[in-house]
């Protein structure tokens, strides 16, 4: 245990830093973004097996930060304040003004888990669809259809928008 602990310390030394930022950059909040790395570091060292080494520790680092921050945007409670409070703008989303972000951030607390992973990976990241797919352990094709769904889901609810 004393090993598995000693080399968790090492992994955050390392990559705490990017699992931050990458949290303080969905969330827009840095407390929310120290409790995602808590739980992302927390997570490792009690289950070392969750990462298989199907990849490199950065790319599981960035997957289960994705994961963690769209679990947080999911909540009720983080949704209210959220979309009440004031949102700063982080490098990564410098082309972003505050109101289209939180509009953003309104869309991925809607969507289903898988569509709203692929959203951030393929519209704030802008990966590939080969990157995502390696990211997600499936198919390019299988990222394909998930942004073809993506995309009718926003025609639903622009057309939905456009009816009121």
């Amino acid at each position: 245990m004393a090993e598995a602990s000693a080399r968790i310390a090492e992994i955050y030394a390392r990559h705490a830093a990017s699992v931050y930022r990458r949290a303080l950059a969905l969330l827009g909040d840095e407390a929310e973004a120290n409790e995602v790395v808590q739980d992302v570091f927390v997570s490792l060292l009690e289950r070392p097996a969750q990462f298989a080494e199907r990849s490199q520790l950065s790319t599981f680092l960035y997957s289960v930060t994705t994961h963690a921050c769209l679990n947080r945007l999911r909540n009720q409670r983080n949704r209210a304040r959220l979309l009440h409070s004031r949102v700063e703008l982080t490098p990564a989303v410098v082309a972003l003004d505050a109101e289209l972000l939180a509009r953003v951030r309104d869309a991925l607390q809607r969507l289903p888990p898988p569509l709203a992973e692929v959203a951030v990976y393929y519209f704030v990241d802008e990966l590939s669809l080969q990157e995502i797919a390696e990211i997600l352990g499936c198919s390019r094709k299988r990222v394909s259809s998930l942004v073809d769904e993506l995309a009718a889901w926003g025609r639903e609810q622009e057309a939905a928008c456009s009816a009121k």
